[in-house]
């Protein structure tokens, strides 16, 4: 069963740009081992991600994500059965605007507790393509 999960986060306040890098590299390798793909999108403190593959792969990462210091206020903004992947060719696609002149009227200014699930996924969609 391949499931979606997307949520968002907002980063530990001493989270450092080698904090990213190293979430990015570990993600990369360790989703790849697991068959599970998605894109990341870090800007301004906050995470957005999509997470796609196999429903137990899927739980047990976001399960890490969650209880990981870097990340607070950890909030499941979508969990569905898939057909197909959004971003099958990622093992973590990354992006660093959140406000992108072509997405910015996606998502609610600053106040992603609003974010509709169709807008977060379509944002990070479209992220991945001009990434």
């Amino acid at each position: 069963m391949v499931v979606r999960l997307v949520y968002y986060s907002r980063a530990a306040e001493d989270t450092s740009l080698q904090d990213i890098r190293d979430i990015l590299n570990a993600a990369r390798i360790n989703n790849s081992k697991k068959e599970v793909c998605g894109m990341l999108c870090f800007e301004s403190g906050w995470f957005i991600q999509a997470l796609e593959g196999d429903r137990g792969a899927v739980n047990r990462l976001f399960q890490t994500i969650a209880n990981d210091p870097r990340h607070e206020d950890v909030v499941i903004i979508s969990y569905e059965l898939i057909e197909s992947c959004a971003f099958p060719n990622r093992t973590m696609g990354y992006a660093t605007d959140i406000h992108t002149p072509s997405a910015s009227s996606q998502l609610p200014d600053n106040h992603l507790s609003q974010i509709d699930p169709g807008q977060a996924l379509q944002h990070l969609q479209q992220l991945s393509l001009a990434a």
